[in-house]
C-alpha cells in the first residue's frame, strides 16, 4: 500500500513537473519572448543607469571646475587692486558661499601652509587642525587640477567628488581652492533619473509584452486549427479545411494539410467508388446466378433446357473468377509482390499475336485493324507476359468503343532510345473531364456501361500500374473529329 501511494504521488510530481514545463507551444513562445525581452531590457537597463552614472559625474566635475575657475577669475581680477591676498580672498568669501550653496558643496580655501577657510551653505569659518587637506594640497599648489572621488574620507562621514583648483595671481599660486560635493547628492539626481528610465522600461515593457502576446497567439492560433482539422481527418471528416493566411512557413504547412486532407478525401471517394461498382458488378452474375439455379431447381426450367442455363451459370461464374484475379493481380502490382522480368522482345511479334488473339472481338463489329509499325524486327526491353497484357489490353478497350466497321490502328515510331507505340480508333472521342478519371480503378464512362457489360473497368488501370513497373509512361489524346490515341513508351534495345 506504501508503495502504491508513493508511485502515485510521483506520478502526481510528474504531472505538475510536465505542467510547468510549458504544456503548450503558446506557452513556451510566450516564456522564450518575455525571457529575451526582460534579459535585454536588464542589460539595456544596467548599462545606461552606469553609462549615465558615470557621465553625471564627469558632468558634475566639470561644473564644480568651471565654478572653481570663475572663482579664481574674479580672485585675479580683486586681487591685483588689493593691498594683500587676504584682502583679496575676503572679498570673495560671499561668492565662494554662494558657489557652496549651488552646488549643496563644502569649499577649502586652502594656503600653502594648510591653513584657511571652510566655506558652506550656512557659514564660513577658519580650518581647525583635525582637516586633513593631505599630499593633495602640494599637487594643486604646483599648478594642477585634480578630481577625487571618496576621497578625504578623515575629514567627511559621506562620501564627497572633490576637485581642486589652483588660485593664482601673478604668475603663483596663492590658494588651493577645493570643492566637495556630498556624492549622495549627486546620486539622488541618478537615482531620479534611474527611476524614470525604470519607469520607461516598465511601460515598454508592458507594451512589448502584450504585443508579444497577440504576435503568439497570432502564431499558434493556425498551429491549433491544423491539430484540430488533423483530427477531423483522423476520425474520417475528410472534408475540413484550414483557413490559410500568408506566405510564411505556417501557411505552407496549412496548405500541405488541406492538400492532404483533399488527397484522402478523393481516397476516400474513390474507396465509397470501389465499393458502389464493385457491388454493382459482382451483383450482376450473382443475381443471374441465383435467378438460374432458382429456377432450375423449383423446376421453373425443364430438363431439355436446363443444360443451356448452366452453361451460362458457368460463364457468369468464370466472370467473377475472372474479376477477383484481376483485383488480386492488379493489388500484388501495386504493393510490389508481382515481379516483372525484362527481357529483349520483338515488338512486332507481340502486337500481331495480340491482334490474333482478338480476332473474335475484331469480328463481332467488323471492325479493321491495321498496322503501321516502324521496322519488321524491332527489339525492346519488357517483360513478356506484361507488355503483351499492355497491348491486349488497349486493343479490347479500342475495340470495345470503336464503332461497328470502323478503325483501329496500330503505330510505332523510334524517338532516341525509345519506341513510342500508338493504338488509335475512331470511336467517340473521350471528354476532357474523363481523361483523368480513366485511370482509376472500376472507372467506366457511361457508355461503357451501356456496351460492354462484361467489363470490370481494371483494364487501363492495369496498363498503367505495368507501364510503371518498366519506368514508362503512356498518355491519352483525343479531340472531336480526331481518332483517340493512347500512346506509350517501351525502351529500345539492340538485339544480336
Amino acid at each position: 500500500m506504501e508503495h502504491q501511494n508513493r508511485m502515485g504521488s510521483r506520478l502526481q510530481i510528474r504531472k505538475i513537473t510536465s505542467y510547468l514545463r510549458f504544456p503548450s507551444l503558446f506557452s513556451r513562445l510566450v516564456c522564450i519572448y518575455i525571457s529575451i525581452l526582460v534579459l535585454m531590457l536588464i542589460v539595456l537597463f544596467v548599462t545606461f543607469t552606469n553609462s549615465f552614472q558615470s557621465y553625471f559625474v564627469k558632468y558634475t566635475q566639470e561644473i564644480m571646475i568651471n565654478q572653481a575657475k570663475s572663482i579664481a577669475t574674479e580672485y585675479y581680477e580683486v586681487g591685483i587692486s588689493s593691498q594683500s591676498k587676504e584682502a583679496a580672498l575676503g572679498k570673495i568669501l560671499p561668492d565662494i558661499q554662494m558657489m557652496s550653496g549651488y552646488l549643496e558643496a563644502t569649499t577649502w580655501v586652502v594656503n600653502q601652509y594648510g591653513d584657511g577657510y571652510i566655506v558652506s551653505r550656512d557659514a564660513i569659518k577658519s580650518m581647525s587642525d583635525d582637516v586633513v587637506v593631505g599630499d593633495t594640497l602640494d599637487e594643486v599648489f604646483s599648478g594642477q587640477v585634480i578630481g577625487v572621488e571618496n576621497g578625504f574620507k578623515e575629514s567627511f562621514s559621506t562620501p564627497v567628488l572633490t576637485i581642486g583648483y589652483p588660485i593664482t595671481l601673478n604668475g603663483q599660486v596663492q590658494y588651493a581652492l577645493f570643492i566637495h560635493t556630498p556624492m549622495p547628492y549627486i546620486l539622488q539626481t541618478i537615482d531620479e533619473v534611474r527611476n524614470l528610465i525604470l519607469n520607461v522600461v516598465g511601460f515598454v515593457g508592458s507594451i512589448v509584452f502584450i504585443w508579444i502576446y497577440t504576435l503568439s497567439k497570432q502564431m499558434t492560433k493556425p498551429l491549433k486549427e491544423m491539430n484540430q482539422v488533423a483530427k477531423n481527418i483522423a476520425s474520417g471528416e475528410f472534408s475540413k479545411r484550414i483557413e490559410v493566411k500568408g506566405n510564411d512557413e505556417i501557411a505552407q504547412l496549412g496548405l500541405s494539410l488541406n492538400h492532404m486532407a483533399e488527397a484522402l478525401d478523393k481516397i476516400e471517394e474513390d474507396r465509397r467508388a470501389f465499393i458502389q461498382n464493385i457491388s454493382h458488378d459482382l451483383r450482376s452474375p450473382l443475381t443471374s446466378i441465383q435467378g438460374f439455379v432458382t429456377a432450375i431447381l423449383d423446376g421453373t426450367i425443364d430438363a431439355q433446357h436446363q443444360e443451356r442455363y448452366l452453361k451460362i451459370v458457368l460463364s457468369e461464374s468464370k466472370r467473377l473468377i475472372t474479376m477477383t484475379n484481376t483485383i488480386l493481380e492488379l493489388n500484388q502490382m501495386q504493393d510490389g509482390i508481382k515481379k516483372i522480368e525484362k527481357i529483349h522482345l520483338n515488338i512486332n511479334q507481340v502486337i500481331d499475336e495480340a491482334i490474333i488473339s482478338l480476332e473474335n472481338r475484331r469480328r463481332e463489329k467488323n471492325v479493321h485493324i491495321m498496322t503501321e509499325l516502324d521496322e519488321e524486327y524491332c527489339w525492346i526491353l519488357g517483360d513478356k507476359d506484361g507488355t503483351s497484357r499492355v497491348i491486349q489490353n488497349l486493343l479490347d478497350n479500342a475495340l470495345k468503343f470503336v464503332d461497328k466497321d470502323g478503325r483501329v490502328i496500330v503505330r510505332s515510331k523510334k524517338q532516341q532510345d525509345k519506341l513510342w507505340i500508338s493504338i488509335l480508333n475512331d470511336g467517340p472521342p473521350i471528354p476532357k473531364e474523363q481523361q483523368k478519371l480513366i485511370w482509376e480503378r472500376f472507372y467506366k464512362g457511361d457508355r461503357s456501361r451501356g456496351q460492354d457489360k462484361k467489363g470490370v473497368g481494371l483494364g487501363l488501370v492495369i496498363v498503367k500500374e505495368i507501364l510503371k513497373q518498366h519506368d514508362e509512361t503512356i498518355t491519352v489524346q483525343s479531340e472531336e473529329g480526331k481518332m483517340v490515341e493512347f500512346r506509350f513508351s517501351m525502351t529500345l534495345v539492340n538485339h544480336l
